[in-house]
C-alpha cells in the first residue's frame, strides 16, 4: 500500500492541493468509502483528470470494487495511454483480484514504458514464483534490487529462494559476504579520511 500511496504523491491535477491532501489522507487512513466519494465529487469538476482517476481507481481497488476500479483505470488509460503509473496500478489491482495473466501483462507494459519503475519487477517475480517458476522469479527480484535496492520484499524473496535451494558447493555464506564488505568499506573510509577526503 505504501508503494501505491507514494505513486500518487506530487502529481499535478485539476483539484486544489488541499483537496488532494484531504483525499490522500482519507485513503491513507483506509477510509475507502469516503475517499471514493471524495474523488468522485472532485471528478465532477474535472472529469478528464487522469490523476484523480488514478486516485479513485486505487481507492476502489483497495476497497475490493475491482470491476469499477478496472473501468476507472481503463478510462484514465484512454486519456493517457503511455502512463506507467496507470499501467502499474492496474497491474496491482489485477493481482489483488486474482487475475494473474492480466496483472503480468500490465506490469510488463509498465516496464516497457519505464524500465526502472519501482517494484514492477518485484511483483512480476511474485507472479512467476506463484507459478512455480523460481528461476524466472529470481531474475526479476535481482532486476528489482539492481534498480531499487530499497525494495525489502525483493531482498526477502531472493534470500528465501536461496535458502530453499540449500548451500551449493562453492557458495559463500551471506554473513561472510557482509563481514568482508563491511570490513572493506571501513578500511576504505579510514584511508580516505587519512588523506583528508570526506
Amino acid at each position: 500500500m505504501v508503494g501505491i500511496l507514494l505513486s500518487l504523491c506530487l502529481w499535478p491535477t485539476g483539484a486544489s492541493p488541499e483537496d488532494i491532501t484531504r483525499g490522500d489522507r482519507l485513503l491513507y487512513e483506509r477510509r475507502y468509502k469516503e475517499a471514493i466519494a471524495f474523488w468522485k465529487e472532485a471528478l465532477k469538476r474535472t472529469p478528464e483528470d487522469v490523476e484523480l482517476l488514478l486516485r479513485l481507481g486505487v481507492a476502489l481497488s483497495l476497497k475490493g470494487d475491482y470491476v469499477e476500479a478496472e473501468g476507472t483505470f481503463k478510462r484514465a488509460l484512454q486519456i493517457k495511454p503511455e502512463d506507467p503509473k496507470l499501467t502499474y496500478n492496474l497491474g496491482l489491482m489485477y493481482i489483488r483480484w486474482g487475475k494473474d495473466e492480466e496483472a503480468l501483462r500490465y506490469l510488463e507494459r509498465t516496464l516497457k514504458l519505464a524500465d526502472w519503475y519501482p517494484e514492477a519487477n518485484y511483483h512480476i517475480g511474485l507472479l512467476y514464483e506463484k507459478r512455480g517458476l523460481k528461476d524466472e522469479a529470481l531474475k526479476f527480484y535481482l532486476r528489482e534490487v539492481n534498480e531499487n535496492p530499497a525494495c525489502v520484499g525483493a531482498w526477502r524473496r531472493i534470500f528465501a529462494l536461496r535458502d530453499l535451494e540449500g548451500p551449493r558447493r562453492g557458495d559463500v555464506p551471506t554473513w561472510a559476504v557482509v563481514l568482508v564488505l563491511g570490513a572493506a568499506g571501513t578500511l576504505l573510509y579510514r584511508l580516505a579520511t587519512r588523506r583528508g577526503e570526506p
